[in-house]
Formats: C-alpha cells, structure tokens, sequence
C-alpha cells in the first residue's frame, strides 16, 4: 500500500494506471490485462480471467486489503466513469509514456466530461528507488544468474552452437524457478561486436571472444550480467581490449555513489577507453536502471546531467565494439548507497580461456 500512498500524495486529481508493470508495482498483482484507479481510494479493476486470483491473494494479504477488487461485467471505462462521478472528480491522470494517441483518444471519448491530463513520470521516479523488499528480489535474481554463469562455463566448447548456449541459459533459469529477462544474447566471433547480437545455429569461433548478455527475472523483478570469454585462447590485442573494458569497469567502481551525475559515471569509463586507443569503439551507455523492467530510469548516459539517487540499481557495462574484428563487453549491476554501492554480481572477471 506504500506504494499507492506515495503516489497519491504527488497527486492532485484522479489517475488510471494501465502499464501492467505499474499495476503490479502499485498492488503487487500481476496480470496482463486491468486497469488501477486511484480516485480518493484504489481501485483494481479486472476481468474474469483474473478476479478469482486477485481475491485469494488478497486474503492471503499478498495484495492489500484496502484496495477494492472489482471484476465489473461492463467496460473498465464505464466502470471507471461511474467512480469518477461517484466522487465528484472532473480531472483524471493517464499514463502519457504509455497509452498510444489510439488509446488517449478512445479514453476522452468514452470518459466524456472528465478532463484527461498527463501523469507524466511520477511512478518511474518512484519505481526507481528501490525498496528494501524489491533490493531483495533482485539479489535473488542476480544469485540465479551467477550460477547460470557458473553453469554455462561447463557447457561451452567449440561443438556448441550459440543458439545451443542461449536455449542451455534459459534453460538453467527455467529449472531453478525463473525466467528470462530478456532475450540472452550469445555471439562468438566477429559477431562479439554487435552488442545487441542475436545468437544463430552457426559453432562458435574457435580462439574467439563469446560474449553472453543474460539475466533472470524471479517474482517479477530482473538482473543483468554480460561476460566475455574466449573459446580457447586470446592473442595479446585481445588481452589488451578485454583489460581495457574490466580497467574501465573498476575505474567507475571507484567513483560511482549516490548523488553522482549521470553523464559523469559515463565519462569515467568512456574517457578511459578512448584514451587506450578505442575512441568511437564504446557506443552505448555506461548502464541502466532495472527492477520490474530490464530497462528503467535514470541512467549513466553522456545525456543525463542529472543526479542519479541512492538507492537505484543500475548496470555498469563498458565495452569496446571493433566492427567486423570482436567486441568485449563487462557487466555488473550495483546499488548506489550514499557512500557508494554494492555490487550485486558475483560471478569472476578476469579474462577466462575455455
């Protein structure tokens, strides 16, 4: 219910919440359709697919008691209009980053009279200071993909495909009672230059980099984790780029703590790379907020003159990307305290040779 209260007191009108990762974030109630209104009290609103799971939870005080359940037999929006002017309410908030111009639309329409206003970035502000059970969550999660991690160094040799190491991954965390977060992503060879690479039936290179983006999503919350080996052994250019990226990585850990400037955690490691000889090679952010989803706010970005709070999880991923060569990429995630943080991934990063 904290949640829904630190929502309600940044309000000053009615709001509907319709981003399934928002709803489950304001009632601990995942579903893939409903609404949740927020008009004097909170409002579940779900349809019969859903209802019955929503009362149990609830009494099982998974979902709070002060939110009102209702599996209505007409439209949400009907429903919704009625609460409205039950209350007396002319203004209501919607998700602005969410509902498409179809959607907004449909909602003025079928909400006539009621005015319909932004709600702008309120929940993300708020989903991006993690809760002691949420920093749990995550920790949970990460644990699972260091033993994925662990796992897949056994699996690896020059007969495996890296379709066959991503389906080997997911499989991992399906046994150990997760998901996957994301689409892994397994690219051996000259396609370890493509940091969003996806993996194919083709054999990984021999005496080559593999670098493996993954991460396991336990109880709705996600991790995150890139490592690069090589498949048999590294000549010295690729000692060289792969200690590169880990001394960029250790150069941010000496810096980054609650309050620090996005673009600033950025430049510690980009800065470093560049000066090693691999300028324009580092094309994407440093990192990235995660929790509900893989990607949240804020970020350690060359664009985000912003501090970035304690109490964030982001990602700390440098990498240098040499087209049509191979690329290395390093990932931990981390908790910003006020002192500085807590890496949340274990797994080793010296340079390991399968």
């Amino acid at each position: 219910m904290k949640n829904i209260l630190d929502l309600k007191a940044q309000l000053d009108c009615a709001a509907l919440i319709q981003n399934p990762k928002n709803r489950r974030y304001l009632t601990s109630f995942p579903s893939s359709d409903g609404m949740v209104l927020i008009c004097g009290k909170a409002y579940l609103l779900l349809d019969f697919r859903y209802a019955e799971s929503a009362r149990i939870k609830q009494k099982e005080g998974r979902i709070p008691s002060e939110i009102e359940i209702i599996c209505p037999e007409k439209p949400f929006t009907e429903v919704v209009l009625d609460i409205l002017k039950e209350k007396g309410e002319n203004t209501l908030a919607f998700e602005d980053d969410y509902v498409t111009c179809k959607e907004y639309e449909n909602l003025k329409k079928k909400l006539s009279g009621i005015n319909i206003v932004p709600l702008g970035n309120k929940i993300s502000k708020l989903r991006s200071i993690k809760s002691p059970a949420e920093l749990e969550k995550i920790k949970a999660a990460q644990q699972i993909t260091d033993r994925a991690f662990e796992h897949i160094l056994t699996f690896i040799n020059t007969e495996r495909t890296e379709l066959e190491v991503a389906a080997e991954i997911d499989y991992f965390f399906r046994k150990n009672g997760a998901f996957p977060a994301f689409d892994t992503i397994c690219v051996s060879g000259t396609k370890s230059s493509l940091p969003h690479g996806v993996p194919e039936n083709v054999k990984l290179t021999k005496n080559g980099f593999l670098t493996m983006d993954f991460g396991a999503c336990l109880d709705g919350y996600c991790s995150d984790m890139t490592r690069t080996v090589v498949v048999g052994k590294a000549d010295d250019n690729m000692k060289k780029v792969y200690n590169t990226v880990l001394s960029a990585q250790n150069a941010v850990f000496k810096t980054i703590r609650g309050g620090i400037i996005g673009k600033v955690a950025d430049a510690c490691a980009r800065d470093l790379i560049y000066s090693a000889g691999y300028k324009g090679c580092f094309g994407h952010s440093l990192g990235h907020s995660l929790g509900l989803d893989i990607h949240e706010s804020p970020n350690f970005s060359p664009s985000n003159p912003n501090p970035v709070p304690s109490r964030c999880v982001l990602s700390v991923e440098p990498g240098i990307y040499i087209e049509g060569l191979y690329g290395v990429r390093i990932e931990d995630i981390v908790y910003l305290t006020e002192s500085g943080y807590i890496n949340l991934t274990h797994s080793k990063k010296e340079l390991i040779e399968l």
